[in-house]
């Protein structure tokens, strides 16, 4: 009896899966945030821009998956679509095709034991920057209003905790909290000036939507707050250092690099979506 119990108990999965898809909260969430942008600020991208954006990684995802006989990933392609939307800006027509194609490009052919080496977003983000100095990331008072960042914080909370990456969210932003009090402790600025750096709507969807990536971020719990940690203090060191604006994007790029590595000093179970795609 007590074998056959055994026997019967199921083992547990080697994959961390989800029976709802976050991403279509995910999407919903970014559709609004994108919204807001064009039709109540008074900045953001062209109707034009978010066309290509959008129609651009879709056309290159059907294209892909046409040439591979696979499922077309609409819901992936279009994810990205929205947070080149929501944050890549350049007024020239052709580098926003070559967005699409670099982001879309990096999902495919840069991956490490089957997953993403990069946020596909983030990669194109960074790339288009060393690229050419006629693009830029979305100004950083994006969201400043409070009701908005709000918004996006209990919209995006809740799909975070469905895919098991809140923990990394949690982790940068209590580093990256933690490192501007401190920064202005150590030059006694007023507690204001911190707190209205923490009120940056590019820095919100950045932690929302890329660096909690699920695809491109380590495995275990442990790992992930490491990671979150490890990006906010080299965003820390980039732009107070070295200058550099866009320093969460080029600081998420350099420490994807060592996620292998941390797969493999804290392995977990491997995250997959609810078709078991693996893209």
């Amino acid at each position: 009896m007590m074998r056959s119990l055994i026997m019967s108990t199921p083992l547990p999965s080697a994959r961390t899966q989800v029976a709802f898809d976050p991403r279509y909260g995910q999407i919903a969430a970014q559709t609004l945030l994108l919204s807001l942008t064009l039709f109540w600020l008074d900045f953001g991208p062209t109707p034009a821009q978010v066309c290509v954006y959008l129609g651009g990684t879709q056309a290159i995802e059907l294209s892909r998956a046409r040439l591979a006989r696979d499922a077309v990933n609409w819901k992936s392609a279009l994810s990205t679509g929205l947070s080149l939307s929501l944050l890549l800006r350049t007024h020239e027509v052709a580098l926003w095709f070559l967005a699409c194609l670099i982001a879309m490009g990096s999902k495919y052919l840069l991956r490490v034991n089957g997953k993403h080496l990069f946020n596909p977003s983030a990669f194109a983000i960074v790339a288009m920057l060393l690229l050419s100095r006629e693009v830029w990331v979305s100004p950083g008072q994006w969201g400043t209003t409070l009701w908005l960042l709000a918004l996006g914080v209990s919209m995006s909370g809740l799909i975070l905790t469905r895919v098991a990456r809140v923990d990394i969210a949690l982790a940068f932003f209590a580093a990256h909290a933690g490192l501007l009090l401190l920064r202005a402790l150590w030059l006694g600025d007023p507690l204001t000036i911190p707190l209205h750096q923490l009120q940056s709507g590019s820095v919100l969807i950045f932690a929302l939507f890329m660096l909690t990536d699920p695809r491109s971020t380590p495995d275990s719990r442990i790992a992930r707050m490491v990671f979150g940690a490890a990006v906010a203090v080299l965003a820390h060191a980039l732009l107070f250092r070295w200058q550099v604006r866009e320093a969460v994007f080029y600081s998420l790029i350099l420490v994807s690099c060592v996620t292998p590595l941390l797969d493999r000093i804290w392995p977990g179970p491997r995250f997959v979506w609810p078709e078991q795609s693996g893209v």
